[in-house]
């Protein structure tokens, strides 16, 4: 029998080559998710799958999934929402070319920031939509694309992205809208400025089952199995070497 810790050192021998070209794995998953790689290629993926720059990914009906990536951070998607890794860049020890884009192209989803969205660089992390970009200064946010066909309810078509811990800022038209705690920005369009609203009450929310953990990730390495050092920081692997 090989002893668990030797086991375990194997393992991450084994996973290193692939762990250093992942910018994001797969944490938890309920339900159906896929991945449209920068090859064109599609593929369905499962928890502890990578995500990279270039990766367009997908849920289903029903579905919820979360990647956690190599700064800490993780996002949560809701049902129906698609997201673009557009670029990524984290070493921890060069926050002075930390770079996270990523475009969310549909539905909902709740982000919590690592190293990246937290070390000076207010430029560093950037959501993109339709309507509006994102910037982040460390934070626990939801954001939310309501398209021309889904605004019923008397939800109108648009942004909507509400913080739950730090502060983003929602650049419109030219100009923009600082949105705090416990408040929500809402952007129609990409040539008028973003405003502060009421919460919509019909706003779609992002609930993940039970078993999901989106929050406490402040930094590369937290959670369970062990982790290994790659170029683009900390990415954490299975102890059994399941992929």
């Amino acid at each position: 029998m090989i002893p668990a810790l030797i086991r375990n050192l194997l393992c991450v021998a084994l996973l290193a080559p692939l762990a250093a070209l992942a910018q994001g794995v797969v944490q938890h998953l309920s339900g159906t998710l896929s991945v449209q790689r920068a090859d064109g290629t599609v593929r369905l993926l499962s928890e502890r799958s990578e995500v990279k720059v270039g990766d367009v990914v997908n849920t289903e009906r029903d579905s919820y999934a979360q990647v956690r990536f190599s700064d800490g951070g993780n996002i949560t998607l809701r049902p129906n929402s698609q997201i673009k890794i557009e670029g990524y860049q984290f070493s921890e020890a060069e926050p002075q070319k930390d770079n996270f884009l990523y475009a969310l192209l549909k539905g909902g989803m709740r982000s919590v920031t690592g190293l990246i969205g937290k070390r000076g660089n207010r430029d560093a992390y950037q959501l993109r939509t339709a309507t509006a970009t994102v910037g982040i200064r460390g934070t626990d946010f939801v954001a939310i694309v309501i398209p021309p066909s889904g605004a019923t309810g008397g939800i109108a078509p648009g942004t909507y992205v509400t913080v739950s811990e730090g502060a983003v800022g929602v650049v419109a038209g030219g100009a923009e809208q600082l949105v705090g705690t416990g408040q929500t920005g809402f952007s129609s369009s990409s040539t008028l400025p973003a405003r502060l609203i009421p919460p919509p009450p019909a706003l779609p929310k992002v609930d993940p089952p039970a078993g999901f953990t989106t929050g406490g990730t402040t930094g590369p390495g937290v959670g369970g199995g062990p982790t290994v050092n790659t170029p683009g920081g900390n990415t954490q692997v299975s102890s059994d070497c399941t992929q």
